[in-house]
Formats: structure tokens, C-alpha cells, sequence
């Protein structure tokens, strides 16, 4: 726990960040025809990361009562 946040929350807030960014990066190529497929690929894999840390911490949360 983090100022008494638990940790999935945390990571819930991160992947929400993440979505956006990559998000924004997939607008900038196809509306305005920039090149940042790559950015826009490593940014998607690191939402897909953080998505699952946070799912498995908040089953943890959520079913076992486990805050971490």
C-alpha cells in the first residue's frame, strides 16, 4: 500500500494513463500521419502489462481480501 491506496488501484490508474497515451499515439498516426508506430506498439504492450499486474491484484483485492 501506497499513502494507504492499495497497490491495484495504483495500477488501475497507471493503465488508465497508459490507454490514453497509446490511444493518443494511434490518433497522431492516423489522423495526422505521424510516424509513431513504435512508440505507439511499445506503449500498447506496456498497457496490456499493466492491465494484467493490475487484474490479478485487484482479484486478489476483490475475492481474497489480500491488500497488497
Amino acid at each position: 500500500m501506497i499513502l494507504d491506496i492499495p497497490l491495484a488501484v495504483w495500477f488501475g490508474i497507471l493503465t488508465l494513463i497508459s490507454l490514453f497515451i497509446t490511444f493518443s499515439l494511434g490518433i497522431a498516426m492516423h489522423v495526422y500521419k505521424k510516424p509513431v508506430f513504435k512508440y505507439h506498439k511499445i506503449s500498447a504492450f506496456i498497457t496490456i502489462t499493466l492491465a494484467f499486474f493490475h487484474a490479478v491484484l485487484a482479484l486478489l483485492l476483490w475475492f481474497f481480501g489480500i491488500v497488497i
